[in-house]
């Protein structure tokens, strides 16, 4: 893979150079480039679709090292826990690139980027943002952005399955893969039913986190009534093609997260005064007028949709997968696991071969599986220790704040972070930049308003509204 490198040499040293020197724009330019990444991949430049997602990570590597140098030590960065069950966490994977079960030592560096490769954003983030103005051009911005994405998400379940726009990222070079199909055939070009579609991202499991990212954002931004006018209306609209976007990918998780997410979201609000009665009632008529408008407006998703849901594996099984996965890799891993990274999507491309021999013949499909089999019990356990953690730290950032854009904010990333006790972020690139993205973003929002507040009371002593502030 590092040879498949050599063409983009120089570029990267550009690029480089860049982001050491500007680690801030180059984050930024990151987290945006990873919302249409899949478009330079699928379409742009497909053979070099390994070497686009290897660069952008070697690019935010030394991102890190411009933050490093310029900042470093004087980090107010966060400590305690987070830091310690971090920094354990990541030197058990390290410890992972000597596991004699291990098939081979450039599949361990791979699997190491997958792990650890995003966890500094949670670090580096919080030292990007000062203003609580910056919280909420973020998340209108996220909704605007999401307005092509969604659209062009319809306009792939408008193609047959064969359209080259509904073309997935392959992991074998010089092979295209077709996206996978859903629903009742419609004959002729739709005979094998209508696309699951990925928009600008580079597989289905991309789309997917990105919706669960800015629906219950965008319902945050609503129930926190800090947007009037066009604003509101953009916000509204990305909400309703976002849902329209969810049927076309054929994909239950989704639609799971809302149902249970959306409730809990309006009685959390409620809970610190963002959501009255009357509030919460129409909340809940534009969430129908919205709801009842895409499946008017987005019929025949909502048909293949609900065909896909009747004729597919059974759902309780899938809901039972992350219990019961984990439980059969303990039984059938090495302590130590496998080997990190030898679950990791590119181990075939890697090792060149199909059959995954190394994995003994056991594989699964969820992720905390995986994660059992390849790091064994230790691993399994520190990295779900930490994710707990993590969702605990957002729950009481939550509790403390005052400010309606940062609770928003916060009910948006504890929503994301807790499903992704579940989701993946290892396997997922896409998953995992997000995930450390947002809690990057909960700590600052929470360190922006301590510092406000500390400020206040420097002028005008009063008792703290917030408690303690300790990450």
């Amino acid at each position: 893979m590092l040879i498949l490198l050599l063409p983009l040499l120089p570029i990267l040293l550009a690029f480089g150079m860049f982001a050491v020197s500007r680690w801030r724009t180059t984050i930024i330019a990151v987290l945006v480039w990873t919302l249409f990444e899949g478009v330079v991949r699928k379409w742009v430049f497909p053979g070099y679709q390994a070497q686009i997602l290897v660069a952008k990570d070697i690019v935010l590597l030394a991102a890190y090292l411009g933050y490093a140098l310029t900042i470093g030590l004087r980090s107010a960065s966060p400590s305690g826990p987070l830091l310690l069950l971090g920094g354990m966490f990541v030197a058990y994977c390290f410890v992972q690139l000597v596991n004699p079960n291990a098939p081979s030592m450039l599949l361990a560096v791979y699997g190491l980027k997958n792990y650890v490769v995003y966890m500094p954003l949670a670090i580096i983030i919080p030292d990007m943002i000062q203003r609580e103005e910056t919280f909420r051009r973020t998340m209108l911005w996220i909704c605007i952005l999401s307005i092509p994405i969604s659209l062009l998400a319809l306009y792939q379940f408008s193609q047959p399955p064969s359209h080259w726009v509904n073309q997935y990222v392959s992991h074998e070079e010089g092979v295209t893969s077709t996206a996978f199909a859903f629903g009742a055939g419609d004959g002729g070009d739709f005979q094998s039913g209508r696309a699951r579609t990925s928009s600008t991202f580079s597989f289905l499991g991309g789309f997917s986190t990105f919706l669960v990212l800015m629906v219950p954002m965008a319902q945050a931004m609503l129930l926190s009534g800090m947007f009037k006018g066009r604003a509101l209306l953009l916000v509204a609209g990305s909400l309703a093609l976002a849902l329209g976007a969810t049927l076309t990918t054929g994909s239950r998780a989704p639609i799971y997260v809302y149902a249970a997410v959306m409730p809990v979201m309006m009685l959390l609000g409620a809970g610190k005064g963002l959501v009255s009665l009357t509030t919460a009632l129409r909340f809940t008529l534009v969430i129908a007028v919205i709801g009842g408008g895409a499946s008017f407006v987005f019929g025949s998703a909502l048909d293949a949709y609900e065909y896909r849901a009747a004729n597919s594996d059974n759902p309780l099984e899938r809901l039972l997968s992350p219990i019961n996965e984990p439980l059969r890799a303990f039984e059938t891993s090495p302590l130590i696991g496998t080997g990190i990274g030898t679950t990791s999507n590119a181990s075939a491309s890697i090792m060149q071969s199909p059959d995954a021999w190394w994995l003994g013949g056991y594989a699964y499909e969820a992720e905390n599986a995986r994660v059992m089999q390849e790091l064994g019990f230790p691993g399994f356990f520190l990295l779900y220790l930490l994710k707990i953690y993590v969702v605990l730290l957002i729950y009481r950032f939550y509790r403390r704040s005052r400010r309606r854009a940062n609770i928003a904010l916060h009910l948006q990333a504890l929503s994301f972070t807790a499903i992704h006790l579940v989701f993946p972020t290892v396997n997922n690139p896409t998953g995992g930049l997000f995930y450390w993205a947002m809690v990057g973003l909960a700590i600052a929002a929470d360190r922006v308003e301590w510092r406000a507040w500390r400020s206040a009371a420097t002028l005008a002593p009063s008792p703290p509204p917030i408690g303690a502030h300790a990450v």
